[in-house]
């Protein structure tokens, strides 16, 4: 889901962007959640609005596929 999210918004692996500051969590219902670390969160919310992150596996593939909203 990482890696999906730093294509979504167009950075790839490169800074503000690192492998450390985007987690994913599930939320109390069970649902996927990106949580944003403070040093990538001030770049994203000048640019973006909400983020969507779905994720499937089997025994031995996975695929997560993220959306991120553009501002107006």
């Amino acid at each position: 889901a990482k890696e999906a999210f730093s294509k979504a918004v167009g950075l790839g692996m490169r800074m503000p962007m690192t492998w450390r500051r985007v987690q994913t969590l599930n939320a109390p219902g069970g649902r996927p959640v990106l949580v944003i670390a403070p040093e990538l969160l001030e770049w994203y919310v000048q640019r973006f609005g909400a983020a969507h992150v779905s994720i499937t596996d089997e025994s031995d593939m996975a695929a997560a596929y993220v959306v991120v909203e553009r501002k107006p």
